[in-house]
């Protein structure tokens, strides 16, 4: 049998074995190793929380760095976005948009949708994730990051104008007819002017954050009541986003299919890093 000690992690006394895989030349001792891991938690959250400045960091510079060429840019790639849509008999923000825009109540229905649950939930499913699924937090928060991230750069390399801005298409602004709420009354879109970019319409990263929401808590969650609000929230999302003319169709299709193309790259890393920790335990 192999030595032990006894040593408290915690709180809580852990019997650590000092057999031959404890000696390898490197390898902390076991009072070392207490002190160290209740120091883990703290360290990861720190790294995690200098990741997400750096998002925001980043999505600031993006902001500010719009200027007349990218504005210009920006209303061409929607008119091209629109000709596109036209020809394809699939423009569905046009009907969705009036017909909302026509009814006061459900214009302040999707109002209030538009700028609140966003900015809620999403926040809130990632503490749900720390708190109550920590074994799926990691691969969870790295495919929200990573979307994060890419629709980042996708804003920057296309900046696109919304529906809502596009003069002569007939799209009503219905944030901004509704802005006597309380949000941002001159843009139409929710929130003081430091935190939005006005031309980040492609892809939706409102759509890709609602889809995310809504497959993570499907995919944990086994009652079915929460089941199905987890799949109506992303609908409803897309419906919304296209009704207050904040977003093309082909917007909602860039984002959902981004976040599918980056799930896929984190869930397949993941899997092959398991399988390598598997290989290298020791039997």
């Amino acid at each position: 049998m192999g030595v032990t000690d006894t040593v408290a992690v915690g709180g809580t006394e852990v019997r650590l074995d000092r057999s031959d895989s404890s000696h390898v030349v490197g390898a902390p001792e076991p009072a070392r190793l207490a002190r160290f891991l209740p120091g883990l938690p703290t360290l990861v959250g720190l790294f995690e929380f200098v990741l997400l400045y750096g998002l925001y960091k980043f999505y600031s510079s993006i902001r500010n760095g719009v200027g007349w060429e990218d504005r210009a840019t920006a209303y061409e790639t929607g008119a091209a976005i629109l000709r596109v849509q036209d020809a394809l008999f699939l423009s569905w923000e046009r009907p969705l948009n009036h017909w909302v825009a026509s009814s006061d109540v459900l214009s302040a229905v999707v109002a209030v949708h538009y700028q609140s649950f966003h900015f809620w939930l999403t926040p809130l499913v990632l503490i749900w994730l720390y708190r109550r699924r920590r074994a799926h937090y990691r691969v969870a928060s790295a495919i929200w990051m990573g979307t994060t991230f890419l629709a980042l750069i996708g804003f920057y390399l296309l900046p696109t104008a919304p529906p809502r801005l596009m003069a002569g298409e007939g799209f009503v602004d219905v944030m901004r007819e509704t802005s006597t709420w309380g949000w941002w009354a001159t843009s139409g879109a929710p929130g003081p002017e430091m935190i939005s970019n006005q031309f980040a319409a492609m892809p939706s990263l409102h759509c890709a954050w609602a889809a995310w929401c809504g497959a993570v808590v499907y995919l944990l969650v086994r009652r079915t009541w929460v089941r199905v609000l987890a799949v109506g929230y992303p609908l409803s999302t897309f419906v919304v986003v296209m009704a207050t003319a904040n977003h093309y169709l082909l917007d909602i299709v860039a984002g959902v299919a981004l976040l599918v193309l980056v799930a896929g790259l984190v869930v397949l890393v993941d899997r092959q890093l398991r399988a390598r920790r598997e290989q290298a335990a020791p039997a």
